[in-house]
């Protein structure tokens, strides 16, 4: 079921048509290959460590113009280099971290790439490469490449979750990627898990969201707080210069050495996950929740990372249904930072499929 995506082809022995994936990031774009199978190309290139990649990454442009002639020339010297025909890439899936007005196309607010707020960005891809292009909110493309060849292969749905700075999420329902008629759906980091009028303020200015409380910055501020008056060995790595962004590792490492209030930090972090998904469950009742991104504490590599991981089962155990809890799937995704630009190009093979078929 699970795709390893270490394991890399060369063009030749792909099973075409192949699509074209694209995440686009804050500071830098990744642009891969895949083929109809959702099996990475061998772009031709090395990683630091002398392992193969799986794509190009090229600077991300402040200028969202001259980013998407900087997107067509990247993806035309793929296709050139592993002698790609243009007529076998079928579809262009681009992927950017921020929501899309549906009536006009145009993307809204991007917090990392002010700068393309307003902007076109399908349809301007559209126009400078001979290729359909589809837009997705990047939390929904990594979704989905999970849900394609990932942790959910072979499930109906997926909602998955990537805890970081905030929480963004992204859900697949019977292979239909979930944006809301205002290009806010998915937006569960933002689930009310606490009313009171002194609830945790949430970087979006409201209180009581998941986010506040589980996403890395809810858990240094509540991670400072305890520290002040209970016993613990995470106090001794905190000094002043040390960034709010830093203190989730801090506690990693100190719940990987036994400490108890690092143990009690990441417990109580999976026990307030465990509530908003739980309101996930009781909304759409997806087959699947993954956790990613950069905070899960060591995820399945680590003892820390499943002992969270459990925690959250057991949370979402004690607040759900029988039903649900009995058939559902909890686990970390497995594509890694791979999985944004393979969802992308699966959404754009999707939406092939479907003008093929009249499914549109």
């Amino acid at each position: 079921m699970r795709q390893n995506q270490r394991v890399l082809l060369e063009a030749g022995d792909g099973a075409p048509p192949f699509f074209v994936g694209v995440d686009v990031g804050g500071t830098s774009m990744k642009i891969g290959l895949v083929d109809d199978l959702g099996r990475s190309i061998h772009v031709g290139e090395l990683n630091a460590d002398g392992t193969d990649r799986s794509f190009v990454a090229i600077k991300t442009e402040s200028d969202p113009h001259n980013a998407m002639q900087l997107i067509k020339e990247t993806i035309r010297a793929i296709l050139s280099r592993l002698g790609v025909a243009e007529s076998q890439c079928c579809g262009v899936g681009l992927g950017v971290p921020g929501t899309m007005d549906q009536r006009t196309q145009c993307l809204r607010e991007l917090p990392n790439l002010r700068g393309w707020n307003g902007f076109p960005v399908a349809n301007e891809l559209a126009s400078c490469i001979r290729m359909p292009v589809i837009f997705c909110n990047d939390a929904n493309a990594a979704a989905y490449g999970e849900y394609w060849v990932g942790s959910a292969a072979g499930l109906p749905s997926v909602a998955l979750l990537t805890l970081g700075t905030g929480i963004g999420c992204g859900i697949i329902l019977d292979g239909y990627s979930v944006g809301g008629s205002n290009g806010y759906g998915g937006e569960c980091g933002h689930i009310i898990i606490d009313n009171s009028k002194d609830a945790m303020l949430c970087g979006c200015g409201i209180r009581g969201h998941l986010e506040a409380y589980a996403g890395a910055l809810g858990v240094a501020r509540r991670t400072l707080q305890l520290t002040n008056y209970r016993q613990s060995t995470i106090r001794n790595h905190i000094t002043p210069e040390t960034k709010l962004s830093d203190i989730a590792r801090i506690v990693y490492n100190e719940a990987a050495n036994g400490d108890n209030l690092a143990i009690e930090i990441i417990t109580e972090t999976a026990n307030y996950l465990a509530i908003g998904i739980t309101s996930i469950l009781h909304t759409i009742d997806p087959a699947c929740i993954l956790l990613g991104g950069a905070m899960t504490f060591g995820g399945k590599d680590s003892d820390v990372g499943k002992m969270f991981l459990q925690s959250v089962i057991n949370g979402v155990k004690k607040h759900t249904f029988k039903a649900i809890a009995e058939s559902l799937v909890i686990d970390f995704p497995v594509l890694g930072s791979d999985a944004g630009y393979i969802g992308a190009a699966g959404l754009a093979r999707k939406e092939y499929i479907d003008s093929k078929i009249g499914n549109k």
